[in-house]
């Protein structure tokens, strides 16, 4: 009860797991779901759609740093106040997600660049503790020069070019192929964007370090009931 409380209206049934089995409980997603459902908890909650089935899901990667997906997402309007809405301006969420572990890696920028591409992957490299083998992202300029130069390079594949990092892309118009940073933006609009505003990217970034630190501490049933990084420590040790 207390779980349902403190976690339901903004994190869902999920947070409410999270809490719950931090604070010692040991049933399974589905026995909460239908014990709170016997207390009238959660009432006009939705169920969900059915997982899908391993064999419609992309085989699983094994170690950290195989491949990690990035993409940008923009910090919804409604969320910006002060100057930046009198002004008009944008803000801008880069996002890293290892796929093996999960763990993220996010930050906030005013402009939508590929030199802004660049800032964040120095401090990605610096953040991740693996090495890198290989970087998936769509198409779009801030990633690539692929679609309006036949021999400029863009400034994303010059710099991971220096640390022998493979650049892959994916197909155009396939968002699907970035499934996992994909989700983690979704998630981001229901745990975070729908309930924060923000004056400056300051405040932005402030914000995104402590969202960051929940969402990597957050257990997921896909990892079997453990966190990003309580998966990403099991790995280093290995």
């Amino acid at each position: 009860m207390k779980a349902y409380k403190e976690q339901y209206q903004r994190y869902g049934w999920d947070g409410v797991y999270d809490a719950a089995v931090k604070a010692g409980y040991t049933r399974s997603f589905s026995g909460m779901i239908y014990a709170a459902k016997r207390m009238g908890l959660g009432s006009g909650m939705k169920d969900k759609k059915q997982p899908r089935t391993n064999k419609s899901r992309y085989p699983e990667l094994t170690y950290p740093g195989e491949k990690v997906q990035i993409d940008v997402k923009e910090v919804p309007y409604a969320c910006l106040r002060g100057a930046l809405r009198r002004d008009g301006k944008h803000l801008y969420q880069w996002t890293a997600i290892d796929e093996c572990t999960r763990i993220r890696f996010v930050y906030g920028f005013e402009e939508h660049t590929p030199e802004n591409t660049v800032k964040f992957l120095k401090m990605l490299i610096k953040v991740f503790p693996f090495p890198i083998k290989t970087i998936q992202t769509d198409n779009g300029t801030e990633f690539t020069y692929k679609f309006i130069s036949d021999t400029e390079r863009s400034p994303m594949d010059t710099y991971l070019e220096k640390f022998g990092i493979e650049h892959i892309l994916i197909p155009p118009r396939t968002p699907w192929h970035n499934g996992k940073v994909e989700r983690s933006h979704r998630n981001d609009q229901r745990y975070f964007y729908d309930w924060e505003k923000f004056k400056s990217v300051e405040e932005l970034n402030q914000k995104l370090k402590e969202h960051l630190k929940w969402s990597n501490n957050k257990i997921m049933r896909t990892l079997g009931n453990k966190s990003p990084n309580q998966l990403l420590k099991e790995k280093l040790a290995v």
